[in-house]
């Protein structure tokens, strides 16, 4: 942690031969860090190879740092924060030659970062690596707004209109405030005068002519740079929702081959290297432990080192002194943060109000060593992950946890209840919005529906033309959202129709509600406490309805088990009624069990802790 930031460390492999180079790798904000997590985790891993040492991060307010986001002051901040992450890096690795490298509004505050750090004469960077930048603050903005009407759950009135710039924004649950706003509608990156260093590589992702990243490599270079300008078009496979995303081999490549002759030792450069921060042999490993936003969290290995974790317990208490512990598995392609950073908030929710939370990235997903370098939903679903997420239950139990509650969302909501089913440590567990409860083999063949994903609208969106068509009306946003959420329903329940002639048409269906209603059985049966959680207009909540009936009557005779429509629950989970909704049923939950000892704890201003009237889990919940 440095600067109110976790960071990682990728330090370049093989011993150092010459001057050695290290690279600052500045993330995106908003919904495009999770989208690029996998890919800069693995650029920083291939950097590593090839000699470079590597510092990602994530800024204030964001991901696994501190702060509860959208504070009015981001934009100067994150440029501070990576000054401060330049000065880390130094300090622990001896760089004599600084990278600034970015991936879009990253690479935006790389240049502000540079601009900074020449002004005050303090350790400049000799190059940066420009990959998509933000050119043009007011542009980007209008792209978050054409994002948000994408996605925004219809009300009935329709896509929202995009507000004024004063009133800021909530984009995908993370809000730019108004103050944001107007920094960045301010940002032209291209009239700042000079050039931030002296040798910069510009990935473009949108080449032509009226290209805004080749306009930027022109004004750098009259201001006396070196510049390379390379074609990014492989951009596009970051650009997507982290279940299909996937890393841009060939211009990673182009990456490390710009940085070898900087780097000590280039020729162990490799299109897929092993990375570089592979723990030691042991079961578990604390990597480090930090005090953030009031209470304590520890960086962890286990699985014998196969899996990370964060491990958030409360402040004034002894390591392992909370009896139940809340376990967060992957939701889809995500890593530990959550999408909307939602296991984080709730993670600290829960340990300022005596109880601990686990985050995991199993060993094939996110900061775990064997992470994979692109993705599939059917990955989610796989044994793999399933034997992961039991191996945290079991790494919890033997930690001393008498209660074991697991809280999923979509694949993580099928991990959690298979994860009960095969391990009697659990003890709660807490599902929202589950596609699947029996995952066979011919889902196996079940692919991405192949309709374009919201980032394949933006990326045309970026087009002059195309926003001229917007504009007219010519483009359909409201029937684009509507295929994006058919797609969604398409992807789980395309086994169900994919049937050869002998199969009866409803077997399918009926093999998993029988599985599903016997596993519920079987739960209560248990004494475990389980809530089924679906939104009102959640593509899962038909399946649901064929498992359990219209009703959930199958259910009603089952002590431990609810089922509820929930009023305001996206499907995600990204959007902060919706984890107020799914906290309100987890303190539920752990009160069913006898656990909720320190509720009076909790301070009165912790924005996740929604009001609870009496006789509902939540003021957000409609029970079912």
């Amino acid at each position: 942690m440095f600067d109110g930031c976790a960071g990682w460390l990728h330090e370049a492999v093989g011993e150092a031969r010459g001057r050695a180079t290290g690279v600052v790798l500045c993330a995106p904000q908003l919904h495009e860090a999770m989208w690029a997590h996998r890919g800069l985790r693995h650029l920083a891993d291939d950097l590593a190879a090839a000699g470079v040492s590597v510092l990602r991060f994530d800024y204030y307010g964001t991901g696994d740092s501190a702060g509860a986001g959208g504070e009015p002051d981001f934009v100067a901040r994150a440029v501070q924060n990576v000054v401060s992450a330049s000065a880390t890096l130094r300090a622990m690795v001896d760089v004599d030659r600084l990278v600034m490298c970015g991936w879009r509004f990253g690479a935006t505050l790389a240049v502000l970062a540079a601009d900074a750090m020449a002004a005050r004469q303090n350790n400049a960077p000799d190059a940066l690596v420009l990959m998509a930048p933000v050119v043009n603050g007011r542009g980007y903005l209008r792209e978050l707004r054409a994002l948000t009407a994408f996605f925004v759950t219809d009300q009935g009135g329709g896509a929202p209109q995009p507000g004024a710039d004063d009133e800021g924004l909530e984009v995908l649950s993370y809000r730019l405030a108004p103050e944001t706003m107007r920094e960045i509608g301010a940002l032209r990156l291209e009239r700042r005068p000079g050039a931030p260093a002296p040798h910069v590589l510009l990935l473009d992702d949108a080449p032509g002519s009226m290209s805004q990243a080749a306009a930027l490599g022109r004004h750098y270079e009259q201001a006396g740079a070196q510049v390379q300008i390379c074609d990014f078009l492989d951009s596009r496979l970051m650009m997507k929702s982290p279940e299909v995303s996937a890393v841009p081999e060939a211009s990673w490549r182009r990456v490390v081959q710009w940085l070898a002759p900087l780097a000590a030792n280039a020729a162990h450069a490799s299109s897929s290297p092993r990375p570089s921060h592979t723990p030691h042999a042991m079961p578990t490993e604390i990597i480090a432990s930090h005090d953030v936003d009031g209470v304590v969290e520890h960086s962890l290995w286990f699985d014998g080192g196969r899996q990370f974790g964060v491990l958030c317990e409360p402040a004034d208490s002894a390591p392992g002194a909370a009896p139940a512990l809340v376990i967060f598995p992957n939701t889809g392609g995500s890593h530990h943060v959550g999408d909307g950073r939602a296991f984080v908030l709730l993670s600290r929710a829960l340990a300022r109000r005596g109880f601990a939370a686990l985050r995991i990235d199993v060993s094939t997903l996110g900061d775990s060593p064997g992470a994979a370098r692109d993705m599939s939903v059917p990955r989610a679903y796989a044994p793999r992950p399933r034997a992961d997420v039991g191996a945290a239950v079991d790494w919890a139990h033997a930690r001393g946890h008498s209660h074991i509650v697991m809280a999923g969302v979509c694949s993580g909501a099928y991990l959690s209840l298979q994860a009960a089913l095969a391990n009697p440590h659990v003890t709660g567990v807490v599902m929202a919005n589950a596609l699947k409860f029996l995952w066979r083999d011919e889902d196996n063949t079940a692919e991405h529906s192949g309709a374009d994903t919201l980032r394949d609208y933006l990326f045309a969106a970026r087009s002059a033309r195309n926003w001229k068509r917007l504009m007219r009306g010519d483009i359909p946003v409201r029937q684009m959202a509507a295929v994006l959420a058919r797609g969604a329903r398409r992807l789980v329940m395309r086994p169900a129709s994919r049937l050869t002639p002998t199969q009866p048409a409803a077997s399918p269906i009926d093999a998993e509600a029988e599985f599903a209603r016997d596993a519920m059985a079987r739960l209560s049966l248990r004494g475990v406490h389980l809530d089924l959680l679906y939104g009102v207009e959640d593509p899962g909540l038909e399946l649901a309805v064929r498992c359990f009936g219209a009703g959930f009557q199958h259910l009603h005779d089952l002590p431990c088990v609810g089922a509820h429509r929930c009023a305001q629950l996206d499907h995600a989970m990204i959007l902060a009624p919706s984890r107020e909704t799914f906290l309100a049923f987890l303190m539920q939950n752990l009160r069913r069990q006898g656990t909720l000892a320190r509720a009076s704890t909790t301070p009165a201003t912790d924005p996740l802790i929604p009001a609870e009237p009496a006789g509902t889990p939540g003021a957000a919940a409609a029970a079912g």
